[in-house]
């Protein structure tokens, strides 16, 4: 054999395939659907402060994990309601999210009419929020205590129908969601979230308005008015 060499067969690839992990669709909840979730939640003070809690997520569309760093702080035209978390934003220079004041998107009952249950002010009186483990596992909690809701899990069967994944943040991501569809700009929607625009079309682009359809639709529109489709 010659020193050096070696046969085709154990020569390596000349290319090595790329295996890139498939991202998780995350599953928006409605609005009708969180209302038949927290009505189904059990009586009692525990299941209230978890009431509280989902009502939170969904209004100011938080991460889990923020629930923990609520904080009410004055500003020039009265108290303002806070999260003071700060997530890591990746790479290698220790660059994290920045504090920022939340911003809510009421839920619409059955009539459509917005819902306030004053989130602000039964913090600002001392309302409890349900324990939340350790730092970095509020998600872990509000998932736990999630999966033994019946209703959670058949709510994860229709995203699962649908290709999609229910978890903690669907929450939010019913936020972002409702923030694309009342047209609010993308970078207004990002400082409202605490992320950069770079990460939210990553989860949220699917949620953009889409310019095709909507000018198809105008044609179409323009189109029955002047009589050629019937």
């Amino acid at each position: 054999m010659q020193r050096g060499h070696l046969k085709p067969i154990y020569s390596p690839p000349a290319a090595l395939p790329e295996t890139v992990k498939q991202k998780r669709i995350g599953y928006p909840l409605s609005d009708g659907q969180i209302l038949h979730l927290l009505d189904n939640l059990p009586a009692g003070e525990v299941h209230d402060r978890w009431r509280f809690a989902i009502q939170l997520c969904a209004v100011y569309g938080l991460r889990p994990e923020e629930l923990r760093h609520l904080l009410i702080k004055d500003g020039v035209s009265g108290a303002k309601l806070w999260t003071t978390y700060q997530k890591s934003m990746g790479g290698t220079k220790g660059a994290k999210t920045e504090p920022r004041r939340l911003r809510p998107l009421f839920l619409r009952d059955a009539d459509g009419s917005a819902i306030d249950w004053r989130l602000q002010a039964r913090l600002q009186v001392g309302e409890q929020l349900p324990p939340l483990n350790r730092e970095g596992d509020g998600g872990q909690a509000v998932n736990q205590y999630l999966r033994r809701r019946k209703v959670w899990m058949t709510l994860r069967d229709e995203a699962k129908h649908q290709g999609e994944q229910l978890t903690p943040y669907s929450f939010r991501h019913r936020y972002a969601k409702g923030m694309h569809a009342a047209n609010v700009p993308i970078s207004n929607i990002c400082e409202a979230m605490g992320h950069t625009i770079e990460v939210h079309l990553k989860s949220y682009a699917r949620f953009k308005s889409n310019a095709t359809a909507d000018l198809v639709a105008a044609v179409n529109v323009l189109l029955f008015r002047r009589g050629f489709i019937n």
